[in-house]
């Protein structure tokens, strides 16, 4: 029988952001359909003997991006900025995101994390990190290169 290894933080992580967002839905106004997701869509694939991270993050710099890598998991963090516009009339729709956001992403295999490297180009944040096969528990933030 095979020893099938537990990521009891990570499994935790993920019910702490399913409750933020059924508590947001529950009670934030009725929204439309299409209304904007109130996290940053990610896609996670292999390539290369590497996991790659690829975040949306739009109207955001290198600068305004802070992440971080564990063997298990990738977490983003920053601020989503809101431009004052001096208007004499009346707001109809507000849907861009403002406020800070926090998110960690699970991986599906450990990664070496003194080994991760990341990009931004075109509100596009891409994050390269090789898969490992000994895990040794690690932290180390990750800067982002232009």
């Amino acid at each position: 029988m095979a020893i099938v290894r537990r990521k009891p933080m990570s499994e935790l992580q993920r019910v702490h952001e399913d409750l933020d967002e059924i508590m947001s839905s529950f009670f934030s106004p009725i929204t439309p359909i299409m209304s904007v997701p109130q996290l940053s869509p990610v896609d996670v694939y292999e390539k290369n003997g590497n996991l790659v991270v690829k975040a949306e993050l739009p109207g955001l710099t290198k600068d305004d991006v802070e992440i971080t890598a564990m063997e298990d998991g990738i977490t983003l963090s920053g601020e989503f900025k809101c431009e004052q516009e001096e208007s004499e009339g009346s707001v109809y729709r507000h849907e861009r995101r403002v406020g800070r956001f926090l998110r960690t992403i699970p991986l599906p295999a450990p990664i070496k994390v003194d080994k991760v490297k990341a990009s931004f180009k075109d509100g596009i944040l891409e994050i390269v990190a090789p898969k490992v096969k000994e895990v040794k528990p690690t932290e180390r933030k990750i800067p982002v290169e232009p």
